[in-house]
C-alpha cells in the first residue's frame, strides 16, 4: 500500500500487510497529500487533539486531500459520538478510530453508529461524498460500506484493559488499538510510556483479544526502534508521530546540520 496504492485498508489488512502512518493534527490537507506523496500507508486525521471540526467541512477536504494522494484516511473523533461517526465515514474514511472505549456497550454503540443495519442502525443517505456524490450504485455501496470500513475503539484506560476479551468480542469491530499514552498518564507515571517494558503485560492483552477474534491490532509507537518492536509482537498497523513532530524532528536535524556547517567553516577561516 502507499504512494500510488489506493488499495483499501480493508485489502491491505486481509492481505497480511503490515502498515504505518502518522497521525495528521495541523489541519492541513497539504501535509495530508505530503504524507501519501511520501509513502506512508494511511493518515489519521485527528479530531480530537487537532483542531479540525470533526463534522464539517474542514474533515472532508482533509479525506479528499488522502484520496488524492492515494492514502487511506482514518479519522479519530473527539468521542463515541452518532454523529461524528456517520460524518467521517460519509466523508469517505476508511476506518473511524473512537477514543476512549471502556466497556462491550461502548463498543456496541460505536458498531451501531458506524455501520449500516443489520449490523448497526447508521443513517444511510446515497449522494454522500463516500458514494461519489451518488455515482456508485446505493446497492452496491451499502455492500461496500458492510465489507471494507473499519470501527476501531481505541482501549487506553485501565477500565478498557479490564473489559477487552468482552469489547473485542462485539460483532462488527474492524480492529482494535492499543493506546499506551492516556494509560501512562492515568496512572500517574507519562514518561513510562517510553519504555516498553512498561506495558508488555497490558499489550500481550489486548494484542491476544484481538487476535482471539480475528481482529487486526493498532498500537502507537513515537520512533523506529518501537514501531518495529510492536510488529514483532504482532501488530497489524502502527501510528506512528504526527505530521507536526515529523516536521520538527526535520527542522531539529536540519538545525544540527547548519550549525555543524557554521562551525566547519569558521574553523577553514582561522586555519586560513
Amino acid at each position: 500500500m502507499g504512494r500510488n496504492g489506493m488499495k483499501k485498508l480493508r485489502q491491505a489488512l486481509d492481505a497480511g500487510e503490515k502498515l504505518i502512518g502518522p497521525f495528521c493534527v495541523s489541519n492541513s490537507p497539504t501535509l495530508v497529500e505530503v504524507v501519501g506523496y511520501a509513502g506512508f500507508d494511511f493518515v489519521i486525521i485527528d479530531c480530537e487533539h487537532a483542531s479540525t471540526a470533526a463534522t464539517g467541512s474542514e474533515l472532508e477536504n482533509m479525506v479528499r486531500a488522502a484520496y488524492a494522494a492515494g492514502i487511506a484516511p482514518l479519522v479519530r473523533t473527539t468521542k463515541n459520538n452518532p454523529s461524528q461517526i456517520l460524518k467521517a465515514f460519509n466523508f469517505g474514511a476508511q476506518a473511524v478510530i473512537v477514543p476512549h472505549v471502556n466497556t462491550r456497550e461502548d463498543a456496541q454503540a460505536a458498531v451501531a453508529s458506524g455501520k449500516y443495519a443489520p449490523v448497526g442502525r447508521m443513517s444511510c443517505a446515497p449522494p454522500v461524498r463516500a458514494a461519489k456524490h451518488g455515482f456508485i450504485d446505493w446497492p452496491e455501496f451499502y455492500q461496500q460500506q458492510l465489507r471494507d470500513t473499519l470501527v476501531i475503539p481505541l482501549v487506553e484506560e485501565d477500565l478498557g484493559l479490564s473489559n477487552i476479551e468482552a469489547i473485542a468480542g462485539v460483532p462488527g469491530l474492524g480492529g482494535v488499538f492499543f493506546g499506551p499514552f492516556d494509560l501512562a498518564v492515568s496512572r500517574g507515571s507519562p514518561a513510562a510510556v517510553y519504555d516498553l517494558k512498561t506495558h508488555a503485560a497490558e499489550r500481550r492483552t489486548v494484542y491476544g483479544a484481538a487476535k482471539k477474534h480475528g481482529l487486526p491490532v493498532m498500537d502507537l509507537a513515537w520512533d523506529i526502534e518501537s514501531a518495529k518492536a510492536m510488529l514483532e509482537l504482532g501488530a497489524d498497523m502502527i501510528a506512528l508521530g504526527t505530521d507536526i513532530t515529523l516536521f520538527a524532528n526535520s527542522c531539529k536535524e536540519l538545525r544540527k546540520l547548519v550549525e555543524a556547517t557554521k562551525l566547519a567553516v569558521a574553523a577553514a577561516k582561522k586555519v586560513a
